[in-house]
């Protein structure tokens, strides 16, 4: 009984030292009277700064990150593209978006113990060293510092215990030249490439495709996220190759030798593929043709000539119109003409043809003037028409008939017919030059 009772005071004594205890571990970031949120921001930006004074203490931005200068410096390279501008007028393409760079850095090394357990920090691009990048054929010269955002924030990542990993996202906007051929109007599909390189042999730096991993694409937000239609474009694919120029000449193998490497630039392209995008080209420019094309017909079939001369009129006043809109939608730069513009250019021609032809026949049926021997032979047309589709004591002189009315209503029919054949072939050509 006596053991029982001591061990009951003792247990009773120790749950007060124990509290006591646990009170004094509470005075940190779990106590009642203290920020939690505070106490902990306070400690990491502490450790953060010891941490960069630390890591640059004697750091040179102008010294490539090797300890061994004979060993290049890799870079790693993603493209993510957000919006893609292109100008038909100026042969321009703008590409906006981001550029992940990655690359291993050994003088920015640290230990994680040291400092809390940090494993990353995040400093501003001007306080690494960044590889020198420029485009090649930018629309703002070689030499432009424009094209690439100048703050951009760079993230350090202490991987291994003699190097770092640098990664840095800074934002691009750059506009380029680009060899359009607009000949397929309105079919055509062209190619725009923007071309990126180190200022640095790669003897020195050399760039690569992250894992070969081909440009992302974000036109869009949620169900837009696949937009692929920009303006009068439709974007069909963007691709990422490399390849490398050395001695004036550009090729796809990279170079083994140190003296090839030390005389050889490394090159990343970013390839757009493009076609046009004209969902009303056929009903704007394809059936006004076509409807031009019937007046054409249905004035050959008009009960005079007076009024087929006056639709043949109206209808090059209507193609004039039609012209004047294919003129302002079409580029400038052509290295053919598109079959397209071919095809009205000849529906015109035919439009104008029939409205001298019908000019020329009011005029003779104004004038006595009889019909010439040699042209009366179209009367022998009418030998193969149809019993059923001739007139009543329609009975025809071929050698004295000198009437033009009666000429014209034999050759106006017969020549519409040779019209239609003709329209009919064109628009056929027309089909299978497009597909």
């Amino acid at each position: 009984m006596r053991l029982l009772l001591l061990f009951y005071l003792i247990f009773i004594f120790y749950l007060a030292i124990l509290k006591r205890d646990v009170n004094a571990q509470q005075q940190g970031i779990d106590s009642e009277e203290g920020d939690a949120e505070t106490f902990f921001n306070r400690t990491y930006s502490a450790h953060q700064s010891d941490l960069e004074k630390r890591i640059f203490r004697g750091y040179d931005i102008k010294k490539r990150p090797v300890k061994n200068a004979s060993v290049p410096t890799v870079v790693d390279v993603h493209w993510h593209v957000i919006h893609v501008s292109i100008n038909q007028k100026e042969q321009t393409m703008t590409l906006h978006g981001h550029i992940y760079m990655r690359w291993y850095d050994e003088y920015l090394v640290w230990d994680p113990k040291d400092f809390a357990g940090i494993h990353y920090a995040r400093v501003k691009k001007w306080q690494v060293w960044q590889p020198k990048i420029r485009v090649s054929n930018s629309a703002s010269g070689l030499a432009s510092a424009f094209d690439f955002s100048t703050s951009a924030h760079v993230i350090i990542q202490m991987v291994e215990k003699d190097r770092a990993k640098v990664e840095m996202y800074p934002t691009f906007s750059i506009k380029v030249g680009c060899m359009f051929d607009f000949g397929d109007f309105p079919y055509d599909q062209n190619k725009c490439s923007v071309n990126l390189f180190a200022t640095d042999t790669m003897a020195e730096v050399q760039l690569q495709n992250l894992y070969n991993i081909p440009p992302t694409l974000s036109f869009g937000w949620e169900e837009q996220k696949m937009k692929r239609i920009i303006s009068d474009f439709k974007i069909l694919n963007v691709s990422a190759s490399q390849f490398y120029y050395g001695s004036g000449n550009v090729s796809k193998t990279a170079p083994v030798t140190g003296f090839e490497l030390g005389n050889t630039w490394s090159m990343l392209a970013v390839n757009v593929d493009f076609v046009r995008h004209s969902p009303y080209f056929w009903s704007t420019i394809v059936a006004p043709t076509l409807v031009c094309t019937m007046f054409i017909q249905v004035s050959f079939f008009a009960p005079t000539v007076s009024l087929a001369f006056v639709i043949n009129l109206m209808t090059i006043y209507l193609e004039f119109m039609f012209l004047q809109d294919i003129t302002i939608k079409i580029p400038l730069y052509l290295s053919k003409r598109p079959s397209s513009i071919t095809l009205f250019h000849i529906l015109l021609i035919s439009n104008i043809v029939s409205a001298v032809f019908h000019g020329v026949l009011c005029a003779l049926c104004a004038t006595k003037i009889p019909v010439p021997l040699p042209i009366r032979k179209i009367y022998a047309v009418k030998d193969y028409v149809p019993a059923s589709w001739k007139e009543e004591g329609m009975v025809v002189d071929y050698a004295r008939d000198t009437n033009w009315t009666e000429w014209m209503r034999t050759a106006r029919p017969l020549a519409g017919l040779v019209m239609f054949v003709y329209f009919v072939i064109m628009f056929i050509l027309y089909l299978v030059v497009r597909i």
